[in-house]
């Protein structure tokens, strides 16, 4: 099952060609994405472009995240720093994420001492998205600390992703508490960040610039979330078992027939879509964990790895065993 949600290109490509482009025709992404910044590329190829160059570089992520610049999210990075506040330019972020990248969310919490910034994709099938989540954060930290001119230190910084055999860079650029396996990606910051003067505040641009973010915002803001809503279901389900129609038509509070018939206009068939799921989240699995066999077969839904295994060749022409490691010789 293809998203059709993307990123768009804008000009962070261009400026770190040189890590991404060998990667470029192994994921079928287009290359123009090096030379051009209205080029969307699908959040799938997106995450995997990030997970390749990881496999060179692992704290690539980290390293751009501290080197990008607001240019390199186009319009919305330039309406952040023209922001006339702090907690106006992490409201920007927040509302307009979906211009840049169609699958990312940002959340903002406040309490009386930190405010928390959590960020995820939320595309269901991809399992590895260390680089993406790391980059996100440190870029994050990074925008801040232009934005203010200065130096902030964090209280605390989350992954949801397992902990790396070498964190020495990741304690070097927070220099503060971090964990591993989280629920979420978060970093949190002390409340007084929001009192900071902003060093290139500019409420006339950013007026200037807000109806633009607007409009695009609501071009790429996916009006019917139904296919979305039910792959999120499904994937976070089908360890125990792949979730029935009728279970679906409940968490959304839709008819079986309203469902179906939704589903229909869209050209899809529910059993389809379990199976298309169930083999995209083994796909991942297989590529991109160490799970064993039994583990992957029990993860997607099956009880008997022999039945995976049908299912597998059925997918790919090859066995679970020959896919990976054709996998990892490439």
């Amino acid at each position: 099952m293809k998203s059709g949600r993307t990123v768009v290109s804008e000009n962070f490509f261009r400026r770190f060609k040189e890590v991404f482009a060998p990667y470029l025709s192994m994921l079928d992404v287009d290359s123009r994405v090096l030379e051009r910044a209205d080029i969307e590329i699908p959040v799938e190829q997106y995450l995997a472009l990030w997970e390749a160059a990881g496999k060179v570089n692992p704290n690539v992520g980290l390293e751009l995240g501290m080197q990008s610049e607001p240019d390199d999210i186009g319009a919305l990075g330039h309406a952040i720093h023209c922001a006339t506040t702090v907690e106006k330019a992490l409201l920007t972020l927040q509302q307009f994420i979906i211009v840049f990248a169609q699958e990312s969310n940002i959340k903002l919490e406040f309490d009386s001492r930190t405010i928390c910034i959590e960020y995820g994709v939320t595309y269901p099938t991809v399992i590895s998205k260390r680089q993406d989540s790391e980059f996100a954060i440190a870029a994050i930290l990074r925008q801040l600390n232009l934005i203010t001119a200065s130096t902030i230190r964090p209280t605390r910084v989350d992954f949801a992703h397992s902990k790396p055999a070498d964190i020495s860079a990741h304690k070097l650029l927070f220099q503060c508490p971090i964990h591993f396996n989280q629920p979420a990606n978060r970093i949190c910051l002390p409340i007084e960040t929001l009192q900071l003067p902003v060093a290139h505040g500019n409420e006339r641009l950013y007026k200037a610039l807000e109806p633009y973010l607007e409009k695009e915002r609501q071009v790429r803001t996916v009006t019917d979330e139904l296919l979305p809503q039910i792959t999120r279901i499904v994937a976070a389900e089908m360890s125990s078992g792949a979730p029935s129609i009728d279970e679906i038509c409940d968490q959304l509070n839709l008819s079986r027939r309203t469902l179906k018939r939704r589903l229909k206009e869209h050209g899809i068939e529910f059993s389809t879509l379990i199976e298309d799921v169930r083999r995209e989240l083994a796909l991942s699995y297989m590529k991109e964990s160490n799970y064993s066999m039994t583990e992957i077969s029990l993860l997607v839904g099956y009880s008997e790895s022999a039945s995976f295994t049908r299912a597998f060749r059925r997918w790919t022409g090859q066995s679970p065993q020959q896919y990976r490691a054709a996998h990892l010789a490439s």
